[in-house]
């Protein structure tokens, strides 16, 4: 059962083009998360006496050039299966360099074969800087990560056919005349390729955390838990980048159609609720029934409002209060989401629209292209937004208010305008 979970996940891992980071992103999250002094990768020559160090964490390139690694006999128990542990590297005869492994600071190693459908790949070393002896429940964990690496290394030919199908896509991409849409396309390519293996990792991960693989010890599940908050962020990421490149490209025509404001708020309002709703913050709605319908994208609309609630619940405290208001005023349709956070400060706020703009350059939630996407949004839409902080006739709070016109038409040319404006 592992075995097969491991090499389903391990097909939309490898089917990245950037195996290598994958394989880094292993041996990195490895030394991190068992707190050692570094992670290694050694691979089987094709003669099968020999292992080649492939990629490492934490190790000098002086330990890595020491010299090959025979296969003796202590080797041979890895490869045939079992994890071999050296608790004390100065004195273990088993050790074949062991002046530069005292050098390099070791004190302990820990080998885990590298399984795969075609056998043993090669070796996972996992050194310490002192003495240690893992536990079982420790070592059947690193063998499920072993495991994975073993899988990914199998399928590492593959990058071949992942190499000719970049090369068909940069011949479209070189057929393309304006250099702006080719990188706009290279963009959304790169981040598709890197959607997949992230998504499976992060689901990867969250198996090891409902206990499939084994009981966890305290340490991994934290570790875990913050692998999995860094992917989904990367996930974020990559999303706003994708959704940036298509608005800026004008690809959204198939989402455009008559749009009544009443779904959209409703569709909205049922979103905010569950935003707001776990967070122990109350969602005060005051919609005016009969809206105008305008030509557009709902789904974007959507993603405009569910983008600003979501903003207003990161920085709401718990017991505060979130507003979503629309009202019809002068031949527009003005949509206001208020939030009762901090606030914005006076000196940023003019860069909040900006591309990548962060208020909190340390703050690791959020991306800084939400309010930037919001922005395109409108404007392709004809309309325009303003943030003001904090909330008019209040001292905290940020009030987030945009107008679309009524009988508005989609304007999917909108970004060549905005280049223009900015411009002069």
């Amino acid at each position: 059962m592992r075995k097969e979970l491991l090499y389903e996940i391990s097909k939309k891992v490898i089917a990245s083009v950037g195996v290598q980071n994958v394989l880094h992103a292993i041996v990195e999250s490895i030394t991190i998360g068992t707190k050692a002094k570094g992670c290694s990768l050694l691979v089987l020559s094709q003669e099968g006496d020999k292992l080649y160090h492939h990629v490492s964490y934490g190790i000098s390139k002086e330990y890595i050039g020491k010299g090959i690694v025979e296969v003796d006999n202590t080797v041979r128990r890895v490869l045939e299966g079992e994890s071999v542990a050296i608790t004390d590297i100065s004195n273990d005869p088993r050790v074949q360099y062991p002046e530069a492994a005292r050098r390099e600071g070791i004190g302990s190693m820990l080998s885990v074969p590298m399984r795969s459908y075609g056998g043993v790949r090669g070796i996972m070393r996992v050194y310490t800087s002192k003495g240690r002896t893992f536990s079982e429940d420790e070592i059947d964990f690193l063998d499920s990560i072993a495991e994975l690496s073993g899988l990914v290394l199998e399928k590492e030919e593959e990058r071949d056919r992942m190499v000719l199908e970049a090369n068909r896509a940069r011949e479209e991409v070189s057929r393309m005349s304006d250099e702006r849409e080719r990188f706009l396309y290279f963009v959304r390519m790169v981040a598709h390729d890197l959607k997949a293996p992230l998504a499976a990792i992060s689901s990867y991960i969250k198996v090891i955390l409902r206990g499939n693989a084994g009981p966890l010890t305290e340490k991994q599940e934290t570790w875990l838990n913050r692998s999995v908050k860094r992917i989904d962020g990367m996930l974020e990421l990559i999303s706003d980048i994708v959704d940036l490149s298509r608005l800026e490209a004008g690809l959204i025509y198939p989402e455009l159609a008559g749009v009544a404001w009443k779904d959209v708020l409703d569709s909205c309002v049922e979103v905010a609720r569950g935003l707001c709703d776990p967070a122990g913050i109350l969602l005060v709605k005051d919609i005016e029934p009969d809206l105008p319908e305008i030509f557009g994208s709902e789904v974007r609309l959507c993603q405009l409002i569910n983008n600003l609630v979501s903003n207003g619940v990161r920085y709401t405290p718990r017991d505060g209060k979130i507003y979503v208001r629309a009202r019809d005023v002068d031949d527009s349709v003005e949509v206001c989401v208020e939030d009762e956070g901090h606030g914005i400060r006076p000196e940023i706020m003019p860069n909040i629209f900006n591309d990548f703009f962060k208020g909190d350059p340390e703050c690791l939630e959020g991306t800084g292209l939400g309010l930037s996407i919001c922005k395109r949004i409108v404007q392709m839409h004809n309309g325009r937004i303003w943030a003001e902080s904090p909330a008019p006739g209040k001292d905290i709070g940020t009030l987030v208010t945009f107008i679309i016109p009524n009988g508005s038409i989609c304007n999917l040319a909108f970004g060549e305008a905005q280049r223009e404006e900015e411009g002069s």
